[in-house]
């Protein structure tokens, strides 16, 4: 018969059994296998291809351009114009978060 300790016999340092062995760690799922209808029709482009040529030729700025956030990176971190500060006020202002 296998006694388990308990915190008794750990308090008066008569621990005589040893934890068994630890178990196994779970197995992560296998990914879905690719079927052939996913695969692009021929001479079709991927989107980031296309958005990649548009930023290359200038048709496409940057990800903060459309957020209308003005920011520079400087020595004390990144540092934003006054003009997103008072825009970042007003918002908070009309859409309170809490």
């Amino acid at each position: 018969m296998i006694r388990l300790s308990t915190l008794k016999d750990f308090v008066h340092h008569r621990l005589n059994e040893m934890p068994g062995p630890a178990p196994e760690p779970p197995v992560p799922p296998a990914a879905p296998a690719r079927s052939e209808a996913q695969a692009p029709v021929s001479g079709a482009v991927k989107p980031g291809a296309e958005a990649a040529k548009a930023h290359a030729e200038g048709a496409l700025k940057g990800a903060l351009y459309y957020t209308q956030v003005e920011a520079r990176a400087s020595e004390e971190g990144w540092v934003e114009s006054d003009e997103t500060v008072k825009s970042k006020l007003r918002s908070k202002e009309e859409f309170p978060q809490g």
